[in-house]
């Protein structure tokens, strides 16, 4: 007959018996979890079939990052806690589970609370008083915060700190702290500035000192933009709020002004052919607005200087723009070529007496 006394040895304290008990505490645990998620998930994808909010997604975001965790989680708590371990040790892991309880959990509720920022609370801002998703993203944020500074409190508490004596800590040096943390908040409170004021958004694009992209993200703190040159920059909100910034974007055209020299020898009649070449080239071009300006501007050091002013479709697009002055430029060389204008280049004319 088979026996089972051999469940009863002991290995550090503890009966065989007592290690599958707590083995199968945990098992039971991931089997439990597998059962969920197919339930769940079963009938989370039937529901959103027929729905078309993003609430089912939220929910099974909370499910598979926070629940299925805490599941299992329990299952490795109350197996250890079903064999002897000693009390030092004990305490380690007991306090190491809560911590993660505690993660976990808020990481939940952070999920939750972006959802209903976003899909209700954002809507309503924006039928309102029409705040944009700049607003939304610092509000989140905000509420964020605020969490997990609560969720860092109940950590704290189960390390033995009390709260009460770490504010009045915080109080004694909080002048210190203030001092030092002057500089972030002036970036917050610009960031706020910024998204209130909206002098421009996400996706704009905008020239500061010397700079010139796309804003990508306005943070609590920085501003991160792509420049043209294929590189990010992050630009402290405070320098962005008190300078000048030029939003590109807003403009409904790009402007252009420059200038072409043809040589002193050449007669009035050419200069004026050179003139109306360069109109006619102008309003030929698709990519060019009907306003545009071109005129005899001045006597140069060694050219007569003409000069052309024309504004550009599609101010955003940067290569839009270089291409249309190309293709003008060429436009006008090929027909200078044709007319015998001669353009300037720098020279110097000397003369020799006897």
């Amino acid at each position: 007959m088979f026996s089972l006394d051999f469940l009863q040895y002991s290995y550090f304290g503890n009966t065989i018996q007592n290690y599958l008990i707590a083995t199968g505490i945990f098992l039971v645990a991931i089997l439990a979890t597998v059962v969920f998620n197919v339930i769940i998930k079963g009938i989370f994808i039937k529901f959103a079939k027929k729905t078309k909010t993003e609430l089912d997604d939220t929910v099974l975001q909370v499910f598979n990052k926070v629940f299925i965790f805490i599941i299992i989680l329990g299952g490795l708590y109350f197996g250890l806690k079903s064999i002897i371990i000693p009390q030092n040790i004990w305490e380690v892991i007991e306090k190491a589970i809560q911590v993660i309880f505690i993660f976990k959990v808020f990481q939940g509720i952070t999920i939750l609370m972006d959802f209903v920022i976003n899909a209700y609370f954002y809507r309503h801002l924006q039928t309102k008083g029409g705040f944009d998703v700049n607003l939304t993203r610092l509000i989140t944020r905000i509420i964020n915060a605020v969490l997990w500074i609560i969720g860092l409190s109940l950590i704290l508490q189960i390390f033995g700190y009390q709260i009460t004596a770490l504010i009045t800590g915080l109080g004694i040096g909080g002048l210190a702290i203030a001092l030092a943390a002057q500089d972030t908040l002036g970036n917050f409170f610009s960031s706020v500035s910024i998204i209130a004021d909206k002098p421009y958004q996400i996706g704009d694009i905008i020239k500061f000192n010397g700079y010139e992209g796309t804003i990508k993200d306005i943070g609590m703190r920085t501003t991160r933009i792509d420049t043209f040159f294929e590189t990010s920059i992050s630009i402290p909100n405070s320098e962005l709020a008190k300078s000048i910034v030029e939003n590109i974007s807003r403009r409904k055209s790009r402007r252009y002004d420059g200038q072409i020299g043809v040589t002193y020898e050449t007669s009035v009649e050419k200069l004026n052919e050179a003139i109306e070449i360069i109109k006619k080239i102008l309003e030929d071009e698709e990519g060019v607005n009907n306003i545009y300006y071109v005129h005899f501007e001045e006597y140069g050091q060694y050219c007569l200087q003409i000069k052309m002013t024309y504004y550009v479709k599609n101010p955003t697009e940067y290569e839009f723009f270089i291409k249309t002055r190309s293709k003008i430029n060429f436009a006008i060389k090929e027909q200078f070529e044709k007319a015998g204008i001669e353009m300037a280049f720098p020279s110097q004319t000397v003369y020799l007496k006897k």
